[in-house]
């Protein structure tokens, strides 16, 4: 699927530990371009990652979709 995005930089903020040994909750950002406009974006999710035996089982991507729903220039619901 095509994308106007292009990541430029992936970070991991801070890792959570849970009492879960298996489950890991993640603070990423995401900086990168609108290659439409040329705009610049700065996008943080919450990522729930499962990981059993070396393998990723489970992974829950949690972001606030307004922020690239404003660089692209799409309108919200109601506006």
């Amino acid at each position: 699927m095509a994308s106007p995005l292009r990541v430029e930089s992936y970070d991991v903020v801070k890792l959570h530990q849970t009492q879960d040994p298996e489950v890991v909750i993640a603070e990423i950002r995401a900086k990168g371009t609108v290659t439409t406009t040329g705009r610049s974006f700065t996008a943080t999710s919450i990522q729930i990652l499962r990981i059993r035996e070396g393998h990723i089982v489970l992974f829950r991507d949690f972001a606030d979709p307004r922020v690239l729903a404003d660089v692209i220039g799409e309108p919200r619901p109601g506006s």
